[in-house]
């Protein structure tokens, strides 16, 4: 047992790590009056927002992950904190518990939040059991579930104003019902949209604005788009209008499927998702401007990356997620999540002070029906994961370790086979590699994630010091069996007799710390982390055949791309640009703080011979230092210009 100035060293040292932002998730605060998209770069899908008092409040889907339903709160929209899981745990089938089957791909579904006089509601559906309803007078709870008579699809809770209340739900066809204060149906349901732009019309929210009812809803997909219809009557008959269709800085993946929330100010905005491959469907915060009573997203009908923070009243601090744990405490921190229910007598935080203990409860012959998997959202752009794990309670046929867990999976373990330890790297229960252990040491795992590329790797380490490779990349999906981003997680299970254990001292994540749009001006630029653009888009590179990487694409002449913050430190004389062009003539201008001055370098771009073709490219520039403001404007002819992949800055040449 660890003794009491043990505990109170490490909580120092983790405190010391909380201090210098090496425990804490990314950040979407710029902390100069701005903000970068994603608002929170990680799995929050299927956001409803709504303020109460000066307080914002975001619901996210979890699905089969439990403690689950996860409520933040907020100041301001960008910095956000959790402040509960609304649903502890589902126990309305034996899937849910892993027995029988399981709930991959289904359970809770996109929620519906709103507070009426003093309450809290969260209304959702699983695709198996029908419609449930959280309530609550306080956001941190308790948290009260019942289950409803009927289920509601993608559920809009609304409170009218002559108190009668109504749930708008429904794929493609739209349809409202009037309900009771226990949500059940008053009469039949009532088709208020038929036929939509396209099929998948969905994820609806309500509200009632200057005398119209207005349904924010979406096309889904990963193409999806947000759209709003109105109507002077609940029950129609409705207009609508696509309000965003823009793919922001993913190709190919639209913002969609959000809600909208009015500030203390009397500004508009909108927490609107946007698929992100394996990290899963990430919240980004969009603002709003009424024209002609439509609420249109973004500016000029494009999604913005980077944007001045929304008035609030006043400035609030950073305030980024938490990620690692030391396990002194004897709950699990809101981050956390089961892969489905957790077995209570597989897991203590008190049977060793200081430590997180897995014990096997039963039997399982893969990662994927195994319990007590405990699992946390891993952060783009990157994130990597190291646990400490103490493995001299395992018995024969124990497996233990750190996954990157989604469909397909893959993890590096240490099993246990007559009395011998073997690290393990498997993916999709495939082994692809192993490494003899001389006996039960304290072992380090580690899984780096790449979220721009979808790749995670895998090593290991007896002195947390010097880490090896083992096996082979995961090229991480967002299957829809699964329907959740990549989690790291943590597992132990038997494959023989259950009893085994292993004692989890630490888990700790580190990902891209301090503000998101500040780049180090002397490394790799990718083009596709831009704060604004014009006249530009984005598409698949073909620099690096088979690497996930984008391009700026669709130049035109006149477009232009800005990065706030590039930091020249101490000093910067040069610049590279890696580019594609099919014709010659197009020139390359780089501005300095703004494009209403003198251009500070030029580089004339010749033809490589195709798209699949590129050249670096260099210019001298004016020596640059501390941080600045950077634009890059395409002059031309007509059609598309070039292809930019990547940018950098160097002090002299290379």
């Amino acid at each position: 047992m660890k003794t009491y100035l043990t505990l109170l060293f490490r909580w120092l040292i983790v405190g010391c790590l909380l201090l210098s932002g090496q425990a804490v998730a990314q950040q979407s605060d710029n902390e100069y009056g701005t903000y970068t998209n994603p608002v929170i770069w990680s799995d929050f899908p299927d956001n409803d927002v709504i303020r109460v008092g000066d307080m914002y409040y975001m619901v996210a889907t979890t699905m089969y992950y439990f403690p689950g339903v996860p409520l933040l709160q907020s100041r301001d929209l960008v910095n956000w904190e959790y402040v509960a899981n609304t649903v502890p745990r589902l126990d309305v089938h034996p899937a849910y518990n892993l027995q029988g089957g399981a709930r991959y791909g289904h359970g809770q579904w996109a929620s519906s939040l709103r507070y009426h006089h003093g309450r809290f509601y969260v209304l959702f559906m699983t695709l198996d059991e029908g419609g449930f309803l959280c309530t609550a007078e306080k956001a941190e709870g308790p948290w009260t579930l019942q289950r409803l008579p009927k289920a509601y699809y993608d559920a809009g809770l609304f409170f009218d104003d002559d108190g009668r209340r109504y749930i708008v739900h429904g794929y493609s066809k739209l349809s409202v019902t009037a309900v009771d204060e226990q949500l059940a149906p008053l009469g039949p349901d009532s088709v208020i949209v038929a036929k939509g732009q396209r099929p998948g019309l969905e994820g609806s929210h309500v509200y009632k604005i200057n005398g119209f009812y207005y349904l924010f809803a979406t096309y889904g997909g990963p193409d999806g788009y947000q759209v709003a219809l109105r109507s002077k009557s609940i029950y129609g008959p409705y207009e609508e209008k696509i309000v965003l269709r823009d793919d922001m800085n993913l190709t190919g993946m639209g913002v969609h499927q959000g809600a909208l929330v009015e500030t203390q100010t009397g500004e508009w905005w909108s927490i609107i998702f946007q698929d992100r491959g394996g990290v899963g469907r990430v919240p980004t915060l969009q603002p709003v401007t009424w024209v002609d009573g439509w609420p249109l997203l973004g500016e000029n009908g494009r999604a913005v990356v980077t944007h001045k923070k929304p008035d609030v009243g006043r400035s609030w601090p950073v305030r980024p997620l938490p990620t690692s744990d030391e396990f002194n405490q004897p709950t699990l921190g809101l981050q956390w999540a089961w892969n489905h229910n957790p077995d209570p007598a597989g897991w203590s935080l008190t049977q060793r002070p200081g430590f997180l203990r897995l014990t096997s409860t039963q039997r399982a012959d893969s990662l994927k029906v195994a319990r007590n998997t405990l699992t946390q959202r891993m952060f783009g752009p990157y994130s990597v994961a190291t646990v400490a794990l103490q493995v001299g309670g395992m018995q024969d046929g124990d497996v233990s370790g750190l996954a990157v867990f989604q469909n397909p999976y893959a993890y590096v373990a240490v099993t246990r086979e007559w009395g011998r330890y073997q690290l393990v790297m498997m993916q999709q229960g495939r082994r692809l590699d192993s490494v003899r252990l001389d006996g039960p040491h304290t072992v380090y795992l580690q899984a780096r994630a790449n979220t721009t590329t979808d790749m995670a790797t895998f090593a290991y380490s007896l002195d947390n010091r010097q880490f090896r490779a083992l096996g082979a990349a995961l090229s991480m999906k967002f299957s829809l069996k699964m329907f959740t981003g990549n989690r790291f997680a943590l597992f132990h299970h038997s494959t023989r007799q259950p009893g085994g254990y292993v004692d989890i001292d630490w888990f700790r994540m580190t990902t891209r710390q301090g503000p998101p749009n500040r780049f180090a001006a002397n490394s790799r630029i990718e083009a596709e982390f831009y704060d604004e653009r014009h006249g530009a888009d984005t598409g698949w590179s073909q620099d690096v055949p088979g690497e996930k990487n984008q391009d700026i694409t669709q130049i035109s002449n006149g477009g232009w791309l800005a990065f706030h913050q590039v930091d020249f430190g101490k000093g910067g004389r040069q610049m590279q640009v890696r580019v594609a062009a099919l014709q010659p003539g197009a020139t390359i201008e780089v501005y300095q703080g703004g494009l209403d001055s003198a251009p500070i370098g030029r580089l004339a771009v010749s033809s490589t011979g195709g798209w699949k073709q590129y050249q670096t490219l260099t210019t001298p520039l004016p020596k640059l230092t501390g941080k600045q403001k950077i634009f890059l404007k395409f002059i031309g002819g007509e059609g598309e210009l070039l292809r930019l992949n990547w940018l950098s800055f160097a002090d002299s040449p290379r």
